[in-house]
């Protein structure tokens, strides 16, 4: 085996290409032509699923229409003064030959104008009942029958009767009861919404027959209808329509599966309908599915061995001139190692090839000033030192200076500049900390006082401060220049902009691993949507905005890119009442040392 890859590791890159290009051509078409017909084939399935779906949804439709026509008879047959006259006889008394005359001419209209109407019966609650062409073959109460009590259980509702077998009631048309259906509709009074009878109508079958023989599903296929107790109600004369089993149908409002029956498989769809409770089923051999995908098996095989041929042509000619440029690139490269840096590469073409030549011209540009610029760096990084240097010096130097005013006002004795200056010492010397970024919060406390006793020498009619910090926490290390930035703001946004004096309280107390500081005023507090604005900030979940100071975000940018988010500041306020900052930083018990 390491010797077939050796072998491959040393050849030429035509040969690789050619072999590789040939490859994957055969790869992709047999790929093409094993997945492509499978999924064309489920692809037709799919949308011949679909335009089945279609076609019943249509034949649903045009049903429906004719079902919903009748039932609008029906409705205005109810609403006819003299069929309301003949539902609301007594017991025992007969309709007068004037109302009988009229309601048979009624019905005789309907029937003329309705061709798939073969006949119309109206029966009132005690049994009596007028026909154009409909009677009674017993001498049995029509109340008493099936479809009769059906209607009066719902009479807000039409009942679709499918093949209506056994009933008391025959035509002079002498037609059978698998030649219609039958729609039967409860009238009510119009006042007291009570049942007064009911009317059954008789349509002809070749209505829905009609209606099926203008589809076709695929070659040979077929649509039926089943009723909502699984009865058929239309079905071709068809063999397969009678091997269905019920029990195949799965539950649901529409969907497909596939069946085997007589030795070949069926493709069974079927939707219900929601206006007639029926389920509407459509049936084709999946012959038809598959017939097409063969024929396009077929082609994609002749379109392989034709494709193979032509790619192998065509593979050994543009390998060729891939090879070329890349030839004479590497020749330049060459001359290059051996430090000949004005070695150029000229290329007629724009694409990757003359691109990789266009860098490889810029990068030995590149290399030849990046020689120049060391030196100039190297002067700079110098020269930067130097700098970094005086300005360590200049914040010493003026250090010092305070402590030679300090010294010359206890010559004068002038105490209050004296305790100004060196507060102002204080915090000089404390925040150079030796260049160390962490101090004890006994210094961060020191340093922070420093600061307010200079501020009450400006301020001593309007502040006033307390510090309520446990010396317990005095051993633990903290950033330095954490609480000076947060008293400042509270000075300068708090306690400046209320009335009378303020005072601003320094707190802090120890919760597990945390030390929490909490700097309190009791200045004009913060508006809502302000605090909430700056407390995303805080989180992370909006950038800061330009109008606002970068002490308060300083720090906590400080103390979470130094530990984490989980630690920082949190901003608590009530306008009119004052503002808190609390600060979450880990307790530590030794320094870090800056690098």
């Amino acid at each position: 085996m390491k010797a077939y890859l050796r072998y491959w590791q040393d050849r030429s890159i035509r040969f690789k290409l050619n072999c590789i290009f040939l490859l994957i051509i055969l790869i992709s078409i047999l790929s093409l032509s094993f997945w492509g017909s499978r999924a064309y084939s489920n692809y037709s399935e799919n949308q011949a699923d679909q335009s089945t779906l279609q076609m019943i949804h249509q034949v649903e439709s045009n049903v429906d229409y004719y079902i919903e026509h009748l039932k609008d008879i029906l409705h205005y047959l109810g609403q006819d003064a003299n069929i309301e006259q003949f539902m609301k006889l007594d017991a025992g008394q007969d309709p007068s030959s004037l109302v009988v005359t009229e309601i048979e001419k009624t019905l005789s209209m309907y029937v003329e104008r309705n061709k798939e109407v073969m006949g119309i019966m109206l029966v009132n609650k005690n049994g009596t009942f007028t026909s154009h062409d409909m009677y009674r073959i017993t001498r049995d109460p029509l109340t008493e029958e099936s479809w009769y009590q059906d209607a009066i259980k719902a009479p807000s509702e039409t009942m679709i009767i499918s093949n209506p077998i056994g009933r008391n009631v025959s035509t002079t048309l002498n037609y059978s009861s698998y030649d219609v259906m039958s729609l039967v509709h409860a009238v009510q009074d119009p006042a007291t919404k009570q049942v007064m009878g009911v009317v059954l109508m008789d349509l002809r079958m070749d209505m829905i027959k009609s209606i099926f023989e203008n589809v076709k599903l695929g070659q040979s296929g077929f649509m039926y209808i089943l009723d909502h107790k699984g009865n058929i109600v239309y079905a071709p004369t068809n063999e397969i329509v009678y091997r269905i089993q019920g029990k195949w149908l799965p539950d649901g409002s529409q969907g497909s599966f596939t069946q085997e029956i007589k030795g070949h498989a069926y493709r069974i769809l079927f939707n219900d309908s929601i206006t007639n409770k029926w389920r509407f089923i459509g049936v084709i051999p999946n012959d038809d599915y598959q017939r097409v995908v063969k024929d396009i098996q077929l082609y994609t095989l002749i379109v392989t061995l034709i494709t193979i041929v032509l790619a192998a042509l065509l593979s050994t000619y543009f390998t060729g001139t891939l090879v070329r440029p890349i030839r004479k690139l590497m020749s330049l490269m060459r001359h290059v190692k051996n430090g000949e840096l004005n070695q150029r590469f000229v290329s007629e073409t724009k694409d990757e090839i003359g691109q990789l030549g266009d860098s490889f011209n810029h990068m030995l540009e590149e290399i030849k000033h990046l020689i120049n610029l060391v030196y100039e760096e190297q002067k700079k990084k110098r020269e930067a030192e130097l700098q970094v240097l005086q300005a360590q010096i200049k914040p010493h130097f003026l250090y010092n200076t305070l402590d030679t005013l300090q010294w010359m006002a206890q010559e004068y004795e002038a105490d209050d500049i004296i305790e100004v200056i060196g507060a102002l010492t204080n915090l000089f010397r404390i925040g150079l900390n030796r260049g160390n970024e962490w101090i004890p919060i006994r210094d961060e406390v020191k340093h922070a006082e420093s600061y307010m006793i200079i501020q009450m020498s400006r301020y001593m009619d309007k502040l006033d401060f307390k510090f309520d910090i446990p010396e317990s926490l005095y051993q633990y290390h903290v950033l330095k220049l954490i609480l000076q930035p947060l008293i400042e703001n509270a000075i300068y946004h708090g306690i400046k902009a209320r009335s009378g004096k303020g005072k601003i309280t320094i707190t802090a107390e120890q919760k597990l691993d945390l030390i929490c500081f909490r700097i309190t005023d009791d200045g004009a507090g913060i508006p809502p949507e302000k605090l909430e604005e700056m407390n995303r900030i805080l989180h992370g979940e909006k950038k800061r905005e330009e109008h606002y100071g970068i002490g308060l975000f300083n720090v906590n940018e400080r103390i979470q890119l130094t530990y984490g988010t989980s630690y920082g500041l949190q901003i608590y306020s009530e306008l009119g009442k004052g503002t808190t900052v609390e600060i979450k930083h880990p307790k530590l018990q030794e320094a870090k040392k800056t690098e």
